[in-house]
């Protein structure tokens, strides 16, 4: 009996987006494809009127008959775009999936080959789709305005683009697993957090004088030579290839994007041998004891709880601070802070939202804060300690008393991550009243009811395994990923109506009183809707048990 043949790498790469297409949707027996494909383009839909936007931007007068504008637009879109992608892994957690070499491991494909089927797949998901949508449309618009001499060059200057953005991406992405699979993960990011404030403190900060110039006198006052050498700035570093060989070819010179092309290649191939180092040293360590906390000696936690209950938020607490995913999230909002002070953004905000520009930041960190924390874990609260379900149904309790645990510890991760966030801004940034903190914890108070409420209801009707391993996260269906979306939208509504209403002259205490109205209110939402759930978990529980157990 001859042996059958290899599958080809087309074959491969069809094998991988089907895949990632059922996982990624959820689907399973029953399900339409009809609906996963509409959920699909849905969710890219973003993109293109993204795309439709800046192709009409590179199109507009003003901006087409300058010879600096494009050229600075395509630059720093290029730049953008990259750095979107690479920080993603970080600025999502995003390590729930792209380790397929386990779930490969049984099929005729080499590790570099999956790696390279992978990568191309990344590029045809939701996410990225969004991600490029806007420089795609500036270079289309580019091009529709200036004749490229080889257009053709012009297709491959974008390929090679893409893909360096997906390899530096997978180099992000892998980077992340690797860390998180030490066992000294909090003492590794920990120490990675104050290298770069500290490293960041000796960087001086961007000038940010000319706001003033263009505030009072109008953009013919911008000194055109800032613009200019920006442009060349970000045209002389990799990302930045793609849009300096559109000029080129603008300009008649194809040799020099040839050159760049090449340059995009050489880059790009780098970045794939190092994501490709990173992805065997995280499978070669696959097969250890995952990331554990630290025993705990003598001492035992739960001696001194005193009720049934309080065994229960304590372990639901333990469990949330050994989650590696959690120490991830934990470390995001700090990273924002200080590149946003790196690039002096908050001179920006001041000069669009004057006095409320404090409130406006302090919140938006605080709050992203308290999302990635609480949403993470409450829209999957029974799968992401792995087999801790199976554990509570054998266990002689009642399951409402976990779920009520499971919130009330997520509640209080997030409320305790948004004081944190709330006070390095005050001590690190230097500005902020007492009113701008207040607001800032009264939307936090106004948004935990509407996420974990939302949070119980798509555990229970979308579960998904979480493994604590690493080896491999199953994704949360897009379907849940965008109702988890519209939750927070509604949580955040009260902090951005109240500051709206409070204008530049920034929030007061009757600010602060209506977003903590809101929060009340919330509360009573959420309180409403726990008995609901606490039925329907009763009657799903196999259901939830089966999902989040299953292999």
């Amino acid at each position: 009996m001859s042996r059958p043949a290899v599958p080809g790498f087309l074959r491969h790469l069809w094998l991988l987006w089907g895949l990632r297409f059922d996982i990624g949707l959820n689907r399973g027996p029953g399900r339409s494809r009809l609906l996963a494909v509409g959920a699909f383009l849905a969710s890219s839909a973003p993109g293109f009127f993204l795309g439709l936007f800046f192709f009409a931007l590179m199109r507009l007068r003003p901006v087409a008959e300058s010879d600096v504008w494009p050229y600075f637009i395509l630059n720093l879109l290029c730049f953008v775009t990259f750095s979107v992608w690479v920080t993603w892994p970080l600025l999502s957690a995003g390590v729930d999936d792209h380790s397929e070499l386990s779930r490969y491991a049984a099929f005729p494909i080499s590790p570099w080959r999956l790696l390279i089927a992978s990568t191309v797949a990344s590029l045809f998901e939701p996410r990225a789709l969004v991600f490029y949508a806007p420089l795609t449309g500036a270079a289309l618009g580019y091009a529709s305005v200036y004749r490229l001499t080889a257009p053709w060059l012009a297709v491959v200057l974008y390929v090679l683009f893409a893909l360096l953005c997906a390899a530096w991406s997978r180099v992000a992405l892998y980077a992340v697993i690797n860390v998180l699979r030490e066992k000294r993960s909090a003492e590794i990011m920990g120490g990675g957090l104050v290298a770069f404030l500290v490293a960041a403190s000796f960087i001086p900060p961007i000038d940010t004088s000319w706001l003033t110039a263009v505030g009072e006198a109008g953009v013919g006052a911008l000194d055109m030579s800032l613009i200019i050498n920006a442009a060349v700035a970000l045209g002389r570093v990799p990302p930045g290839f793609f849009g300096d060989g559109l000029g080129q070819l603008a300009w008649g010179r194809p040799r020099v994007a040839l050159v760049e092309a090449a340059g995009l290649f050489f880059f790009a191939a780098v970045g794939m041998a190092v994501a490709y180092a990173l992805l065997l040293r995280f499978h070669r360590q696959a097969g250890r004891a995952g990331s554990q906390g630290k025993d705990s000696g003598d001492a035992n936690p739960f001696a001194r709880t005193r009720t049934r209950f309080s065994t229960l938020v304590t372990r639901e607490a333990l469990d949330l601070w050994r989650n590696p995913r959690a120490r991830l999230l934990a470390s995001v909002p700090f990273i924002l802070a200080i590149l946003l002070k790196l690039l002096s953004g908050r001179d920006l905000f001041v000069y669009l939202l004057g006095h409320s520009a404090d409130a406006w930041l302090m919140g938006g960190l605080c709050i992203y804060g308290a999302v990635v924390i609480a949403s993470t874990f409450s829209q999957n609260t029974f799968g992401y300690d792995g087999q801790g379900f199976a554990v509570f149904l054998a266990a002689p309790m009642d399951l409402a008393d976990v779920l009520r645990a499971k919130n009330r510890v997520q509640a209080g991760g997030a409320l305790g991550m948004a004081v944190l966030v709330g006070l390095f801004y005050r001590v690190y940034f230097g500005f902020g009243t007492e009113v701008d903190l207040l607001c800032a914890m009264a939307a936090v108070v106004a948004l935990l009811p509407v996420l974990l409420a939302a949070g119980n209801f798509l555990s229970l009707y979308f579960p998904v395994k979480f493994h604590a391993s690493l080896k491999r996260r199953d994704k949360v269906p897009l379907t849940a990923s965008m109702l988890g979306i519209l939750a927070a939208s509604a949580g955040c509504m009260p902090f951005g109506w109240a500051l709206k209403l409070a204008g530049k002259e920034g929030p007061t205490w009757q600010t602060a009183a209506m977003i903590a109205l809101c929060a009340g209110l919330n509360v009573a939402l959420y309180r409403g809707l726990l008995p609901l759930a606490l039925r329907l978990l009763e009657q799903r529980r196999e259901v939830v048990l089966q999902a989040v157990t299953r292999e």
